[in-house]
């Protein structure tokens, strides 16, 4: 029934990404051991969705280890031990809980020891940025402690997930999961070391480079806005016309490390930068909507294609919307820190979508026979998610008509900020 009921909810929120995000990638999926002891390194700013992500697209079931502090209420323990969840304890949740990390470990070792895998953020916390924060070293410690348990001569290997959001906390924003090369532990181990041994220091330094190397790592944090305006607005003047997933991740790494080096010439990009985007919120525009009703003069397509949509859409906005709007009202209500946003209002979505539609089932099977009830919530979910990009052109040509409103001086010092800006980046970008 379990394992029944994990399928479920997997399919579920795989369903809810892809929904949720207008673009997921993932990169050297191939490159993740199967049928092997596994720990998976991850970077954390997006709270419980981070983990979520990774187990919807590896083949294997994961077990998850996450801050003891978040297992303090009683219900919270049960169903996040329910969903494979455990508690690890740092020194900020007391030292009197540092001895059940024993017991934690312990149960990490029998997983691993059955050739199953453990997802693991080695930071130690989660922060709402794209950088890489200094690593901990329970992940090296876990594994050295797994190998030290292993009656077989197994290999042990730990693989590093990048996490690359690009708006996490908004719909239609993009993310990218890459994979590192697998780090065989065995190459590094010792029978009995002590804690802080040479190898525990090097592995933990080795999984920090292959970390850095599959995700956007800006280090400071003043520098992100710009980081994230640049790759979501003016890809192109990355990556030109090449339409290689992982060539695009090349080139928008090799920007967050111009960004991290090149002090002199992103005090000017910034300055420019800045400017447009002022001028952007003054508006309330976007970058997007500039380049495709200003620069291209192309709006009568959108507004076809709103009026295509409207018809097929009004059961999807009349049934499907209040789910969207009560996940996102309890996310705001709920949550204290923005990283736990993305998961509390994606949780409760899906989980709203799933209840409202077995409610609908049900209610339906009492008029038309099981077949059409069940033609007809598939049908009612296309519909929503008709309606869903009918909100997106909807946003597209109010900021059309925001656009008309201008004056003719006013656009005309858009236009302008926006070349100066386009001019700065390219520039900066160039090799």
């Amino acid at each position: 029934m379990n394992i029944l009921l994990h399928t479920i909810i997997k399919f579920l929120y795989l369903i809810t990404a892809r929904i949720y995000y207008a673009k997921i990638t993932v990169l050297n999926l191939n490159k993740v051991p199967v049928n092997a002891p596994l720990l998976i390194a991850i970077n954390h700013s997006n709270a419980f969705w981070d983990g979520v992500l990774i187990g919807l697209h590896t083949k294997q079931s994961i077990w998850f280890l996450a801050r003891g502090d978040v297992f303090n209420k009683p219900i919270a323990a049960k169903i996040l031990t329910w969903i494979g969840i455990a508690p690890i304890y740092r020194m900020q949740e007391g030292v009197e809980n540092i001895e059940k990390n024993k017991e934690v470990f312990n149960r990490c070792y029998q997983i691993l020891n059955k050739n199953q895998s453990i997802a693991i953020f080695p930071e130690g916390n989660c922060e709402r940025e794209s950088k890489l924060r200094p690593l901990k070293k329970g992940t090296a410690r876990i594994a050295f402690g797994a190998l030290e348990t292993f009656k077989d001569n197994k290999s042990l290997y730990i693989i590093c997930a990048g996490l690359n959001f690009d708006d996490p906390d908004n719909l239609n924003s993009e993310v990218l999961i890459n994979f590192g090369e697998p780090i065989k532990v065995n190459d590094y181990f010792q029978e009995s070391m002590p804690l802080d041994a040479a190898p525990v220091v090097e592995l933990t330094k080795d999984i920090e480079k292959s970390l850095n190397n599959v995700m956007y790592n800006v280090h400071e944090k003043e520098h992100h806005q710009l980081f994230h305006f640049i790759k979501r607005n003016f890809l192109n003047l990355l990556v030109g016309v090449s339409k290689s997933e992982k060539f695009e991740f090349k080139k928008v790494k090799q920007l967050s490390e111009k960004i991290n080096n090149n002090d002199a010439a992103l005090s000017t990009l910034k300055t420019a930068a800045n400017s447009y985007m002022r001028l952007l919120s003054q508006h309330k525009l976007r970058e997007k909507y500039v380049r495709k009703y200003m620069v291209h003069a192309k709006f009568i397509g959108d507004y076809l294609i709103f009026l295509f949509l409207i018809i097929p859409a009004i059961p999807g906005l009349v049934f499907n919307s209040w789910p969207y709007f009560m996940a996102v009202y309890t996310a705001k209500k709920t949550v204290k820190k923005n990283e736990f946003f993305t998961s509390v209002n994606i949780g409760a979505a899906g989980l709203l979508y799933f209840i409202w539609y077995i409610v609908l089932l049900v209610l339906l099977v009492f008029f038309l026979p099981i077949i059409k009830a069940l033609m007809l919530i598939i049908v009612l979910h296309f519909s929503g998610i008709i309606a869903f990009h009918l909100s997106s052109y909807f946003r597209g040509m109010r900021a059309h008509l925001r656009i008309l409103k201008l004056s003719k001086v006013e656009k005309e010092a858009l236009l302008n900020t926006r070349s100066h800006c386009v001019e700065h980046i390219q520039k900066f970008v160039q090799p």
